[in-house]
């Protein structure tokens, strides 16, 4: 009976060698992506499912993708959900977090893009190259940084025409330096996710909100926003990052790394912007069709606006000082200078 119990014993401990010797390429590794967007999502359909499929095949099932049954934490949370190992993977939005991105509020400025697809692969590159050395995302690998479209009106009271239509009126604001925007136009701007939008609308908190054409859609919101205005030259842009945390990314074998992040970056930047672009067409077309008003804001209007807008850049590199950048308006060029080269197709 001993010796039985040593031969199993020794069996056990060759066995766990074996496993414990297999190559790398045999093994998985499992992450988690803590999911907000609703079932049906352009971003989610069109984007994000594709990318994690895409992410199993080039890494020839070595990495694949979990999404979680429902999100983990809350949706201003998912950085720290990331960061702290809550979930592996996530997106979320820079501007929930108020004070925490402030460098790259920069690429959230009044009026510097209204083409999706163009600036998010500006956003991701000009990360790369003029960000990144500022560590605003410690803990979180990001895979991409991107924008999901333009920022424009809708409410439930009236059409805006012109300035004054929009004193007293309370929107919903996705971030910081939109709130400052709001309050220079007349507007009481109220800091919250989109995912709370249909409850704070139709218990009457808000009378409208600046959001991207392409989610009022995708979050069932057209009868609680009959009014849209266009902004030409959009009056921000929101930035998303899709991000791991840092310890499983680095978990991830060299040539994986590689691999993902060839189908990540600017690829994955700019479906986004594209598919956000093609929501927001969409999105006019149902209004259209609906009968619903849309004002396009004429150019005395867009000028009025810029000139009562001119504190939001200066607000930005007040902030940008004092988190260690020397010459912000540096970057503000640099950033459009990325815009001009990326326009130019460079």
């Amino acid at each position: 009976m001993r010796a039985t119990f040593r031969q199993l014993a020794a069996a056990l401990t060759v066995l766990g060698a074996s496993l414990a010797a297999l190559p790398v390429s045999a093994q998985t590794t499992v992450i988690k992506y803590s999911n907000w967007l609703p079932p049906g999502q352009a971003m989610r359909v069109n984007v994000i499912e594709p990318w994690i499929a895409e992410v199993e095949k080039v890494t020839q099932g070595r990495v694949k993708i979990e999404t979680q049954p429902k999100v983990v934490g809350t949706v201003p949370a998912q950085f720290d959900v990331a960061r702290d190992g809550q979930a592996d993977l996530v997106i979320f939005v820079n501007g929930y977090t108020p004070g925490r991105f402030d460098i790259m509020e920069v690429t959230e400025l009044p009026f510097t893009s209204d083409n999706a697809e163009q600036y998010a692969a500006v956003v991701w590159r000009f990360y790369q190259k003029q960000l990144v050395k500022y560590g605003e995302y410690k803990g979180v690998h990001p895979l991409s940084v991107f924008v999901v479209g333009t920022g424009q009106f809708f409410n439930n009271k009236k059409p805006i025409k012109t300035m004054a239509d929009f004193k007293g009126m309370k929107l919903r604001s996705p971030q910081a330096g939109v709130n400052q925007s709001l309050t220079l136009l007349g507007a009481v701007p109220v800091l919250k996710p989109i995912s709370e939008l249909y409850e704070l609308l139709s218990s009457g908190v808000l009378d409208g909100t600046v959001l991207v054409p392409e989610s009022v859609a995708s979050f069932k919101l057209a009868d609680s926003l009959p009014y849209a205005t266009i902004i030409p030259g959009a009056l921000y842009n929101t930035i998303l990052t899709l991000g791991i945390n840092e310890d499983k990314w680095k978990s991830i074998r060299k040539e994986d790394q590689d691999a993902i992040m060839k189908i990540s970056g600017e690829p994955f930047a700019r479906s986004v912007g594209r598919t956000y672009m093609q929501g927001d067409e969409a999105t006019w077309a149902a209004y259209r069709k609906a009968g619903r008003t849309i004002e396009t804001a004429s150019p005395a209007m867009i000028a009025e606006m810029k000139t009562a807008l001119k504190p939001v850049e200066a607000t930005w590199m007040e902030k940008a000082k004092k988190k260690g950048v020397a010459q912000p308006e540096k970057l503000i060029e640099a950033l459009h200078a990325e815009l001009d080269a990326v326009k130019a197709g460079k």
